[in-house]
């Protein structure tokens, strides 16, 4: 769901079927627009690497000042596509020009995420040249809304129920290709654009509808109370733990089929290289993994359709960053130089375990789904809220081995539990958040943290 200033968009996914020549083509369309990626971002290098100089040093007496060129944008790159097809005929050759262009904002996307950063200020790394294997997805922009044909299916199931209607696609330079019609289109939505992508099992199309009587309204802004609030506290012996007990146990795709990959993975090792039983079993992990992804995005929208459903209106989680709770240990080295144990055996057990779970996933689908019910999702500042009292505000220090939280005042709760209670405290704005602090362990357990009078 996307809302702009004027308009309002979805984006449905379906599998489209084609042909032996057409899939040829969009293999062919794949192949070309990679080496036109390659060639645009090799552009923006060099003018970025023959373009600059130290900021205390410039060897003028030593060579001459190269003759500076305009820097690469999407528009002169755009341009250079039309007059380069003399010296590329083989490169541009049968495929589409708006296909072209979007290709070459691609590139400009990445290289803004690199120097300027996202709408959030966030900057992404340095883009990276891509082989034909990750270059997986070209862009329609535009689409005719007559493209989609779609005819009742006359044939009905042993059960009485009516067959998924049968439907029909024309894209241009490429003809009509069967689409797999499993969900109808909203009424009032038009066709825009499209995306497709190849994929293990097949190629899929995703189209941009677009309502433009729908009006971009912002929903309104809800207070949160006691009543109305919910704390959410991600983990990985429980998926979430709610403020007030009800838990969503995890599933652990991946770490359930490890067995069956590694096998089939010595399997593909034992084969030839380039041989057609290689290929082959390839394809199958390729498959294999497909589906693990596909289970895990199941779950996350059953389980945040189950919190939507409820009666409260606020979610508050944590503003986590599992890429960087993933991240490697830093290697250590003793005074001689060699490397000793850093610990990164156990860190890669616990990395996988996070990189299953897929949290940042399951967030940004809450999101979505709060936003469309007209509630909101908010994330607060995660720190020691597992490791504080929820009932008497002391700081209890404690690994995340130790899974119940004992307090000096008597509590003895479920650690995950006690910390989605601050997670909703802080939100509500009860208790802040303590960061971590330099100090001796033993004498920051010894110190307690209490509210001011009046606060609760």
């Amino acid at each position: 769901m996307k809302r702009t200033k004027d308009t309002f968009k979805l984006n449905y996914q379906y599998r489209i079927v084609p042909d032996k020549q057409q899939s040829k083509q969009l293999n062919d369309w794949l192949y070309k627009l990679c080496r036109i990626h390659n060639l645009m971002l090799e552009e923006r290098f060099n003018w970025w690497e023959f373009n600059r100089s130290p900021v205390n040093a410039c060897p003028i007496f030593i060579t001459h000042l190269p003759e500076l060129k305009d820097q690469p944008t999407y528009y002169s790159q755009k341009r250079a596509t039309h007059w380069s097809r003399e010296s590329h005929k083989d490169l541009y050759k049968g495929v589409h020009s708006q296909v072209i262009q979007e290709a070459v904002k691609r590139v400009e996307d990445a290289f803004n995420r690199l120097i300027k950063g996202d709408s959030t200020g966030k900057r992404s790394g340095k883009p990276r040249f891509k082989s034909v294997r990750r270059y997986r997805t070209l862009s329609i922009p535009q689409l005719k809304p007559e493209c989609l044909s779609v005819t009742a299916n006359p044939h009905r199931r042993r059960n009485g129920g009516t067959r998924r209607d049968i439907a029909y696609i024309s894209l241009p330079k490429v003809g009509q290709m069967k689409l797999i019609y499993h969900r109808p289109i909203p009424e009032g939505f038009t066709i825009k654009a499209a995306l497709i992508s190849r994929r293990a099992d097949g190629w899929y199309i995703t189209l941009t509808l677009e309502d433009k009587s729908v009006p971009s309204l912002k929903p309104p802004e809800i207070e949160a109370t006691e009543e109305n609030s919910l704390g959410l506290d991600v983990g990985l012996e429980k998926f979430w733990t709610a403020s007030d007990g009800e838990i969503d146990p995890i599933q652990q795709h991946y770490r359930k089929s490890e067995v069956k990959l590694a096998k089939l993975a010595n399997r593909k090792e034992g084969k030839p290289h380039k041989s057609a039983s290689r290929r082959k079993l390839a394809k199958k992990i390729s498959k294999h993994h497909q589906k693990l992804q596909r289970k895990r995005k199941q779950f996350h929208y059953e389980s945040a359709t189950r919190l939507v459903s409820r009666d409260e209106k606020v979610f508050f989680v944590e503003d986590i960053k599992p890429g960087n709770l993933s991240r490697k240990n830093k290697p250590k080295q003793d005074e001689q130089g060699r490397y000793v144990a850093n610990g990164q055996s156990a860190k890669s057990g616990l990395n996988k375990s996070i990189n299953d779970a897929g949290w940042s996933q399951f967030l940004s689908i809450l999101t979505y789904k709060a936003a469309k019910a007209g509630k909101s999702v908010v994330k607060v500042k995660p720190h020691n809220t597992s490791q504080i009292c929820s009932c008497c505000n002391r700081l209890v220090q404690k690994d995340l081995s130790v899974r119940i939280h004992h307090c000096l005042c008597g509590l003895i709760l479920d650690r995950d539990w006690n910390a989605a209670i601050n997670i909703k405290r802080v939100g509500l704005g009860i208790f802040p958040t303590i960061k971590r602090r330099k100090r001796n362990r033993k004498a920051a357990t010894r110190e307690a943290y209490t509210l001011p009078a009046g606060s609760v």
